[in-house]
């Protein structure tokens, strides 16, 4: 593996479908939506809070069932509906006073494009879009939806054992 920077990441930004769901929705006839979250993905998030780092979704969906995972781990920054994901990460840079240059961000389809060119680290799964994986500084072995957030997870906290209780 290349030396990828994970010490210096302050703050965990995650796509949502695509990244922490395969990518798949399930529609009903009354409109609701459902997803499929990876249990371990969301473990891995909680034990990342734990050690203080931070974890954002940036989607550009909106969905209470997404809302719903979000409050279950105790994910603080849900920005939903959000179609410039750079100028949400600026925005999130700012309010939350980490530099991009402390950012990882984990993104799988075009529109995760911008704020990956702007994150200090980029991680794609490895269903991303062809043309995200081109740009990414790692793309896991590991699917959308399916074990990646858990990797990337276990890769933060490794760099900070220091942290870890």
């Amino acid at each position: 593996m290349k030396a990828l920077p994970w010490g210096d990441i302050k703050l965990l930004v995650l796509d949502v479908d695509g990244v922490l769901t395969d990518g798949g929705l399930w529609v009903s006839s009354d409109g609701s939506v459902t997803k499929r979250f990876f249990v371990r993905d969301g473990s891995g998030i909680v034990r990342l809070q734990r050690i203080g780092i931070p974890v954002c979704w940036l989607t550009g969906r909106s969905d209470p069932a997404v809302e719903a995972r979000a409050k279950e781990l105790g994910v603080k920054r849900l920005i939903s509906g959000s179609r410039d994901k750079a100028d949400a990460l600026q925005g999130l840079s700012l309010n939350m006073g980490v530099s991009l240059d402390a950012i990882a961000y984990v993104g799988d389809d075009l529109l995760d494009l911008p704020a990956i060119r702007l994150a200090r680290l980029s991680i794609a799964p490895s269903d991303a879009d062809e043309r995200v994986r081109a740009e990414v500084d790692w793309v896991c072995d590991l699917a959308g939806g399916h074990g990646v957030v858990r990797w990337v997870c276990d890769q933060l906290i490794g760099a900070n054992k220091e942290k870890v209780r």
